[in-house]
């Protein structure tokens, strides 16, 4: 603008120069303003003048002038000077003189300039005014040019036109001139010694001139205000939810929760104004549940933003995660990243369950109650429970969400117990819905059980009393027969077999107990009376412990509890108060909180709200998956197991029950064995003989508690503790052990053969009735066997570890009996009075051959030794199953039946298709039991999935008619027994209870009377007058020198004749193996103790003899010796079978007709 003034003004000057040209009147100005001027005056001096220079109006001579200043005339226009005041600035001003002279010659002329007041001034503008940069671009524009005084200089810091007021300097390295005089540009460097600060930056006053020459003013736009900070931009995000401080496990958490949706709100506070828009932000919000939509309000200075959630469901827990690296503060930099806010919405109230570890029906006067709330509650106490017909007794805090109640009954029947509504809320504020209604009805045990486990308690101690009196009478008897060399005439049948089963049957009962958590009353109080039979009971120094696992109610009505999710949360406590016991009133009576301080490890609850950055939160807040764990519960899982999981289930201490009474009773048991070994060998100067020999009775024990030893492992292992596994594992080690000791013992002495051979007397086919065939059927063929040892087997081999086998058939050998009448079955040959059973090959022309076995037989044969396997194995699964697994789930109990019963059932094909037993008896009561045994499971598998409130006493009295069943069958069979055994004692050939009787006080008191008297008590009248001698077939008697006679050579006729010796060389000791003259002969007669080796030689002697007279008798002489050597067998008209543990070669001796002909 300014110039185009100046150009004006020499337009204006060259129009008065044209004008001179062309007139010969000048007017010329020597005094004018200049034509840019900042003063508001003007003077002016003008001559006129010809061509010449001559003046033409000098002195008034008539020239007319007229003037004009800005187009107004002015009066009068004096000639010469003139002055002009007061002009208006930053105007252009004009001058204009007209002179006309007396010639009538004119001529005009006019002057033009320009006022400028305004002094030059300077826009200072940086880059950024807030930054966190290093430095900053500064860029100077000036209003005109201001090349006075030398214009905008900056040579150095310290030479610089623009002056610094804060941590920064300028870089006059950089300065550039974008524009000469108006425009440049130079760097502002920020100090590194501060971390935020304000820089001042402004241009210095009047250091330069405009060509009016005004001043450089400073005004504000030449001052600036940079701020820089490199400190990360923070954002508080928190939330109107309200806010608990809660200690968890010792340590402060903060807790949001709410159950109102207008606490949703999500706000957002920035420590440094940030350049993005609510929109940026909301883009950069992340929610796990709803929406969020922006609160319309004041953002003070684009710091704070507020958005609300909007959530549908009732309960959520809601995540709200903002990306951050979106979002940029004033000063560029990125904002810092923030922890999400996580809280929990939860509208819904919390439900809560009753359930109890007693039964609907018990007789326990102290009923345990489980308050289960859906949720972690606060404020529930003792004071919050109504209960009618019982006082309470223990209040115990398990979990925010779990509470143990002991209630004591009162006079009345029934108590009730039930949680009102509103006693209790959750973290969200949620009033607790009303519970259901628990009621439990006592009783007394019912009669029949009781009844029953006594006389079921009775009869195996009456049972086990009597076999271990007769077993060690008889080997007292046995001791001093051969001390005195006086004959002890004992047959006595091994009761051991039959007692084993009978507990074993009743382990597997009690057993039961753990498999179902339905069974009826009456069966379950009659189990729980036989647990010694594991054995199981309470130990001594801890009673408090329940002997039996806490089954939820079988009987418990089910009720519906709305929106209850099944489970637990793994929220732990210490905590535990007790309350005064209150009396009991009829009406609902609420119990005051106790007073004892009991502090959980959540410590108090306490409220804040909308915790922030600017209020020091209480502890770290919890997260996503925390409010999960500690304040919802989704794990379907059954009350009872959740307090089972609340106790921290190791399993030891139902170890220590199982193994504490194992190791006293086993280890009593067999330190009483003991001593009475050695007392007797000590009285006796003998070693000991039947049962009493090492280790027949210590297997006897293993065997019955193998089930318990597996039971107590499965209970380690179930507890899943590092050390429990290991000791479980070692002592599943023990029956793994054990049971391949048998399978080995089986394979080398009995399916090969090589210490003992069974041997079965074949008989003819007979024509039977249909029921004989249906009982053939079912428990088999009545058949008459035994097992004899080989030639070099040890004495003491069958007594030792006969109680594997001996009851069982083998592979067999038959001994052929075509001839003898079918209706009469002859017994095996037995040591009496008359002499010394013998057996002695004879030719097949005789009409008693051996049989050779076959393949078939021999594998049948195995396969009924090997049943003892089959049995252990059920045993002990059923013992595995009922520790490892929990007994209070309804799933596993399912599965754990259907395992009893799979294994009950194959056991029961194994004893039914196999029939291994040579008593018919017992394979006739083994069935009965595994029967019985199936039906209780069956009946358990059942009632399970029965509806509970359906009554089961009738099932409870089924149950128990089957137990009943299975145990007197049993105590049958072996009291038979025994009592058979008893009637031979003293003589086989004339049996009588009352010398039984007298034979077994004399075996039980002799060794502790002197032993002058025993040989008053055992006359020598009792020692055998005649023996047996061999007899040999004339055809045989070649072929039996010059050929060694196998398995064959054990089947012999057995007669009877006199003996040449003294009676004391046919003394019933010991069976005796085939002499070297007779090849083939084995004694098969059983005897009660050693032979001495002058017996021994005088045995040979008589076996050397008997030969020689056989080969000069005739043909018709050796068939009346074989006739009578049949009739030496004993003749059963009943057809009485081979006995279930007769044996040759052992001091215990079970003759056929004292092993239990049924």
């Amino acid at each position: 603008m300014i110039f185009l003034r100046v150009s004006l003004v020499f337009a204006c000057v060259a129009i008065v120069f044209l004008h001179l040209g062309e007139s010969s009147v000048l007017i010329h100005f020597d005094r004018a303003p200049p034509a840019l001027t900042r003063f508001s005056t003007a003077v002016f001096f003008y001559n006129i003048l010809d061509p010449n220079g001559n003046k033409l109006c000098a002195d008034d001579n008539g020239c007319s002038i007229f003037c004009e200043l800005d187009g107004e005339p002015l009066r009068p226009c004096p000639v010469g000077l003139i002055r002009f005041r007061s002009l208006a600035g930053n105007h252009e001003h004009s001058f204009r003189v007209n002179v006309t002279t007396p010639q009538r010659e004119s001529n005009s002329s006019t002057y033009k300039w320009f006022i400028d007041t305004i002094p030059p001034t300077a826009t200072l503008v940086p880059d950024r005014n807030f930054t966190n940069a290093r430095s900053v671009m500064l860029d100077i524009s000036f209003s005109e040019p201001c090349p006075g005084k030398g214009g905008f200089k900056c040579s150095a810091a310290s030479n610089c036109n623009v002056v610094v007021d804060g941590p920064a300097t300028v870089d006059a390295s950089v300065l550039q001139e974008i524009e000469p005089y108006i425009k440049y540009r130079l760097a502002l460097v920020f100090s590194q010694n501060y971390l935020f600060g304000r820089v001042v930056v402004r241009l210095a006053d009047r250091f330069c001139t405009d060509h009016a020459e005004n001043a450089f003013t400073r005004t504000n736009s030449s001052i600036t205000i940079i701020h820089f900070d490199r400190r990360p931009v923070n954002v508080d995000m928190w939330t109107s939810v309200p806010s608990y401080e809660l200690e968890i496990s010792h340590i402060p958490r903060t807790i949001l929760a709410t159950n109102k949706v207008k606490d949703l709100k999500i706000f957002l506070d920035f420590s440094d104004p940030i350049v993005n828009s609510t929109n940026d932000i909301l883009a950069a919000l992340e929610v796990s549940e709803g929406q969020l939509t922006p609160i319309h309000g004041g953002s003070h200075g684009n710091r704070r933003f507020g958005f609300e959630v909007r959530i549908v469901s009732e309960t959520q827990i809601v995540t709200v995660k903002l990306e951050s690296s979106s979002l940029i503060g004033r000063s560029g930099a990125h904002v810092s990243p923030v922890e999400p806010v996580v809280f929990l919405f939860d509208s819904t109230k919390p439900s809560v369950r009753l359930s109890s570890g007693t039964l609907e029906v018990t007789k326990d006067p102290r009923i345990s109650v489980v308050v289960e709330f859906a949720k972690p509650v606060f404020g529930f106490d003792s004071s919050s429970i109504a209960i009618e017909g019982g006082r309470l007794a223990r209040f115990k805090e398990l979990s925010k969400a779990l509470y143990s109640l002991t209630i004591l009954s009162g006079t009345e029947n029934v108590v009730t117990v039930f949680v009102p509504e509103g006693r209790a809320n959750d973290i969200a504020g949620n009033l607790n819905l009303a519970s259901n209604q628990l009621e439990v009805r006592h009783y007394s045990v019912p009669a029949i059980s009781v009844a029953l486990h006594s006389f079921i308690t009775v009869g195996l101690l009456a049972t086990s009393l009597a076999a271990g009196v007769l077993a060690l009478s008889t080997a007292s008897l046995a001791a001093l027969g051969d001390l005195n060399s006086s004959p002890v005439n004992i047959a006595l049948s091994d009761p051991s077999r039959n007692l084993l089963g009978m507990a074993g049957h009743m382990q597997v009962f009690v057993f039961s107990n753990w498999l179902s958590t339905s069974l009826p009353v009456e069966y379950s109080e009659t189990t729980k009376g036989l647990s010694w039979i594991i054995p199981r009971e309470k130990l001594p120094w801890n009673n408090a412990s329940p002997l039996w696992p806490d089954y939820p109610s079988a009987y418990e009505k089910s009720s519906t509890i709305l929106n209850m999710p099944r489970g637990f949360s793994s929220i732990e406590f210490n905590s535990s108060c007790t309350s005064p016991i209150f009396k009991a009133k009829k009406t609902f009576q609420e119990y005051p909180s106790c007073q004892n301080p009991c502090r959980a490890e959540f410590g108090e609850l306490h409220r804040r709200h909308n915790v922030s950055v600017k209020d020091v939160p209480y502890g770290l807040p919890l997260e996503s998956f925390e409010y999960f764990v500690y304040f919802l519960r989704g794990e379907p899982l059954s009350a009872a197991s959740v307090v089972k999981k609340l106790e921290h289930y190791t399993g030891w201490i139902d170890f220590k029950m199982n193994a504490f009474w194992v190791a006293v009773a086993g280890g009593g048991l067999t330190a009483i064995h003991i001593l009475v070994v050695v007392f007797l060998r000590c009285r006796t100067r003998t070693n000991m003989h039947g049962v009493l020999l090492i280790p027949r009775f210590e297997l006897f024990l293993l065997i019955l508690v193998l089930p318990c030893i597996c039971q107590a492992s499965g209970f380690l292992l179930r507890g899943g503790t590092t050390g429990g596994i290991i000791i479980g594992a070692l002592l599943l080690s023990i029956p793994a052990a054990f049971f391949i000791s048998v399978t080995l013992f089986l394979i080398v002495a009995i399916f090969s053969g090589g210490f003992v051979q069974y041997k079965e007397l074949k008989q003819a086919d007979q024509d039977i009735s249909w029921h004989m065939k249906l009982m053939v059927f079912l428990i088999g063929r009545s058949v008459k066997g035994k097992w004899f040892q080989w030639d070099g087997t040890p004495v003491s081999f069958m007594p030792r570890y006969g109680i594997l086998f001996e009851d069982r058939r083998g592979p067999r050998l038959f001994v052929k009996n075509d001839h003898i009448d079918p209706s009469q079955v002859p017994e095996w040959t037995d040591s009496g009075q008359n002499g010394i059973g013998r057996m002695r090959a004879v030719s097949s022309d005789d009409g008693n051959t051996d049989v050779t076995i076959s393949t078939q037989e021999r594998l049948l044969g195995c396969s009924r030794s090997a049943y003892i396997l089959v049995d252990l194995l059920r045993r002990v699964g059923i013992g595995i199953i009922t520790g490892a697994y929990p007994s209070r789930e309804s799933s596993n109990g399912h599965s754990r039946l259907i395992l009893a019963l799979a294994f009950t059932l194959v056991q029961f094909l194994y004893l039914a298709l196999l029939k291994p037993y040579i008593r018919k008896g017992v394979q006739l009561v083994e069935i009965v039991s595994l029967l019985c045994e199936t039906g209780v499971f069956g009946l358990a598998l059942y009632l399970d999935c029965l509806d509970p409130d359906k009554s089961r006493r009738s099932f409870g009295i089924i149950m128990l008619s089957l137990v009943f069943t299975s145990f007197a069958g049993q105590l049958v069979n072996e009291w038979y027994a025994l009592i058979k055994c008893l009637l031979q004692l003293p003589l086989p050939q004339n049996p009588s209870l009352r010398l039984g009787l007298k034979w077994v006080l004399k075996g039980i008191i002799l060794p502790f009377l002197p032993k002058r008297y025993w040989a008053r008590l055992i006359p020598s009248s009792s020692q055998p007058k005649t023996g047996l001698v061999p007899v040999v077939s004339p055809h045989l008697e070649a072929d039996l020198e010059t050929r060694n006679i196998g398995r064959s050579a054990m089947t012999a006729t057995v007669v009877p004749v006199y003996s040449p010796e003294p009676p004391t060389s046919t003394h019933p000791r010991r069976t005796m193996a085939a002499s070297p003259e007779t090849g083939g002969e084995t004694n098969t007669g059983p005897f009660l103790g050693s032979c001495s080796t002058n017996q021994r030689n005088r045995m040979r002697m008589v076996e050397e003899k008997r030969p020689k007279i056989s080969k000069l008798e005739p043909r018709d002489e050796m068939k009346k010796l074989q006739k009578l050597a049949m009739a030496s067998f004993g003749r059963n008209k009943k057809g009485g079978e081979g006995s279930s543990s007769s044996c040759a070669g052992k001091e215990q001796i079970c003759s056929d007709e004292s092993s239990g002909k049924e």
